[in-house]
């Protein structure tokens, strides 16, 4: 859409072919220059792309100061696959000549496609000092917010391309989608409505507005207006209703709108009664006491939910604790014959266990999940169990437990931490994730999760375990935006 990887038909800015004609002296290195220059473009043109990319850096190595050759050469690059060599080039050329706004735009999006999004934001905003009203710098900046997770510069990126009255329907669509990750529906519903106005033909178009009016009715309305709206805006592309009952349940719930999200929980479990994630989701909307996540609605979630579980964990929710637990593993110096992973869930953990030690096994309540980690091929043993139970059961004793994302279905954890430390030989670590909560030792929120106050972490692990670490950090995005935990390791004294 910005970069432009086909041969110039004309040399845009170099050496004059008049000058040749004229009989005008120039230096022998700028004819070489020129001639590799003329062989390049031509070669380019006929597709002989490693031939092009081998006379125009020859060319370069003449003119290494010719800004349009090293264009020309980090383009051709590019085009011929060398995606590592073509941005030192490119690079150099807005150095040479940082007023030529297309040498911005071609390494902004090369460095983009490449995954360098400092040196891509840097190009877009060069880009756009030069020419503020540079659609193309505009929209690559956008793109490059959102898949960041910046949803407010996005939407501001958006809005700015949608405002110059010359954006086709699907950049109205992304700036619908960017407003609904921000949970700013009303303003989601507008931008999908103009996205579907502009390309009814466009089944997606039409469904997403569809549902963002759905959520935006829903916020304040009955649940049965809500479908009305839905059906009306839907027409023919109109989807299963409890499966767009379930998506704006989780909208409202995660972004705050809970009497809307208890509706729709109560008009979902009327009619699935016996559904134990709805009923679990409902109480934490109610503020009904828990002291701890049921095993019927644990192991249906992560059933449910174990096909994309790991696309949307990591990919959606940036949740990355597994690599941060390794690092810290990896500090203590050790390796360890024995792992247990509590929850192991598909395994997210594993390939950095298997690289500590010896035995390594694993234990979900979720058959879905437990199919996923045994593909992976890195578990000695894997057992479908509830977690204290298992560790109730069992006589095997561990130099490390590991519990990520396993304490937050866990409100007192007393029993937790009296198992964990009986199963684990003396000089054993306990690693571990945890939502962070103040106030009381643990509180039951309304997402369905337990959190917990350090102080209550620090009392229960008094006596039998010394900290070796405890660091804040972020355990994944909530609502878009970073939840706060805490990531601990434990030495069984």
């Amino acid at each position: 859409m910005i970069a432009s990887f086909n041969p110039p038909s004309t040399i845009e800015n170099g050496l004059p072919h008049a000058a040749l004609a004229a009989g005008c002296a120039l230096g022998h290195e700028a004819l070489l220059a020129m001639e590799r220059r003329r062989t390049g473009l031509s070669l380019w043109e006929s597709g002989r792309l490693a031939e092009a990319a081998e006379a125009l850096s020859a060319a370069a190595g003449f003119a290494p100061n010719d800004a349009c050759v090293l264009r020309e050469l980090g383009s051709v690059l590019w085009a011929a696959g060398r995606h590592a060599d073509a941005l030192q080039p490119l690079a150099r050329a807005v150095e040479i000549d940082p007023r030529h706004l297309q040498g911005w735009l071609t390494l902004a999006s090369v460095a983009h496609t490449a995954g360098h999004k400092i040196a891509a934001e840097h190009a877009f905003l060069a880009a756009l000092d030069l020419a503020p009203a540079c659609v193309d710098a505009a929209t690559g900046l956008a793109f490059l917010h959102f898949e960041q997770k910046r949803y407010a510069e996005a939407a501001k990126g958006f809005e700015a391309v949608v405002a110059s009255g010359s954006a086709p329907p699907h950049l109205w669509a992304c700036l619908g989608q960017t407003r609904r990750l921000l949970g700013e529906f009303a303003a989601a519903r507008e931008a999908f409505e103009l996205a579907a106005r502009a390309a009814p033909q466009e089944a997606s178009f039409v469904e997403k507005y569809a549902r963002a009016r759905f959520i935006e009715t829903a916020i304040f309305a009955p649940v049965d207006a809500a479908i009305e709206a839905y059906r009306e805006a839907a027409g023919n592309a109109a989807d299963d209703i409890e499966a767009v009952c379930r998506d704006a349940f989780q909208c409202l719930a995660g972004f705050g709108h809970l009497a809307g999200a208890a509706r729709l929980a109560e008009a979902l479990l009327a009619g699935a009664p016996d559904d134990p994630i709805i009923a679990w989701h409902l109480d934490a909307l109610n503020g009904v006491h828990r002291e701890r996540a049921p095993d019927a609605y644990l192991a249906a979630c992560f059933d449910k939910y174990a096909a994309k579980f790991e696309r949307h964990l990591v990919e959606t929710l940036g949740y990355d604790i597994p690599a941060q637990c390794n690092a810290l593993l990896l500090q203590t110096g050790r390796r360890f014959a024995n792992i247990l992973d509590l929850g192991c869930g598909t395994g997210l953990v594993a390939p950095h266990l298997a690289a500590l030690g010896g035995a390594l096994t694993g234990v979900d309540l979720s058959a879905g999940m437990l199919e996923r980690a045994r593909a992976r091929g890195r578990y000695h043993r894997l057992f479908q169990a509830e977690a204290t139970a298992h560790l109730s059961s069992q006589e095997d004793f561990y130099d490390l437990i590991v519990a990520l994302d396993v304490l937050i279905y866990f409100g007192d954890l007393a029993t937790v931490f009296d198992l964990v430390s009986s199963r684990l030989a003396p000089g054993g670590i306990f690693a571990f994730s945890y939502e962070f909560g103040s106030g009381r030792d643990y509180s039951f929120l309304k997402t369905g999760r337990f959190a917990h106050d350090p102080e209550y972490i620090e009392r229960l692990s008094r006596g039998r375990f010394d900290y070796l670490a405890d660091i804040v950090t972020t355990v994944r995005l909530e609502a878009n935006a970073p939840l706060e935990g805490r990531l601990v390791l434990l030495r069984r004294v």
